[in-house]
């Protein structure tokens, strides 16, 4: 049976997450893994202490999945949910888990750091992104849970390869329809998608705006969109620093979920 894995801090964007997670899990018929990964505190004095034990970190969060796989039970009784605690690094310890298990997606709420922690280090849902070749689904917080029919693909260039295969899977498993969208500025011309498309089955678009998040968002309203599907590209440390990516661009405002995959 295919996975949905859901890392959760057991916040309300968190829950969120994990229950639009049931919904799709429920339609694709798969498993729930709620996961939750936790970091010893290091007090940050001359001396290093230990400010709580791994052993009660650990027991707070196993009584915490409990406490939410009641919730999502309970809101859908038919679900195989499993639970799981592990101390370390997020996305170290999430490859781990995803190598065991045969993965349909990560469900993330879509929330994290503020000020200069995010300009540096980025959110949480970012870095799970940018550190898995799984599909990741960001959840924003106050999304309504709706099925998903209409999904659009949003490109970057017209010129890049997709990795078609991965996408028709994902599409044939949502047994949603796809459309295939490229912003370019103004009116810089109305080059043709199909030799960047091929092999999917989908509705194509360019969209003419100086904007790219308000060509992205207009047309999502139009076309009653359910999720944004991206390929993130990646962008070193000091890209980070000097440009705001398309990913958290769409990430930061848009109201739909976004998924991402890699091309890898």
């Amino acid at each position: 049976m295919k996975q949905i894995i859901v890392p959760t801090d057991f916040s309300a964007p968190a829950e969120n997450a994990m229950l639009y997670a049931g919904g799709l899990a429920e339609r694709i018929n798969a498993g729930i893994l709620l996961l939750h990964i936790f970091q010893v505190p290091i007090s940050m004095s001359e001396v290093p202490v230990l400010m709580i034990s791994p052993d009660e970190l650990k027991h707070n969060a196993d009584s915490g999945l409990e406490r939410i796989k009641e919730i999502l039970q309970l809101r859908f009784p038919s679900l195989n949910i499993t639970t799981e605690s592990r101390m370390g690094d997020v996305s170290d310890e999430l490859n781990e888990v995803c190598k065991a298990l045969d993965v349909f997606a990560i469900i993330t709420g879509k929330h994290g750091a503020s000020g200069i922690e995010r300009f540096f280090f980025g959110s949480t849902s970012l870095s799970i992104i940018r550190h898995t070749t799984i599909p990741v689904i960001a959840v924003p917080e106050k999304n309504e849970h709706r099925v998903i029919k209409q999904i659009a693909l949003a490109i970057d260039d017209q010129k890049e390869e997709l990795p078609v295969e991965k996408i028709k899977e994902m599409i044939d498993d949502l047994g949603a329809e796809l459309h295939i969208i490229h912003v370019q500025p103004g009116n810089t011309g109305n080059k043709e998608l199909d030799a960047v498309v091929a092999g999917l089955n989908a509705k194509c678009k360019t969209i003419h705006d100086d904007e790219f998040l308000h060509g992205i968002q207009t047309y999502l309203a139009e076309n009653n969109i359910d999720l944004l599907m991206i390929l993130p590209h990646k962008h070193n440390f000091f890209d980070r620093l000097t440009l705001k990516t398309h990913t958290e661009e769409l990430l930061s405002k848009l109201t739909i979920p976004v998924m991402c995959i890699s091309k890898n």
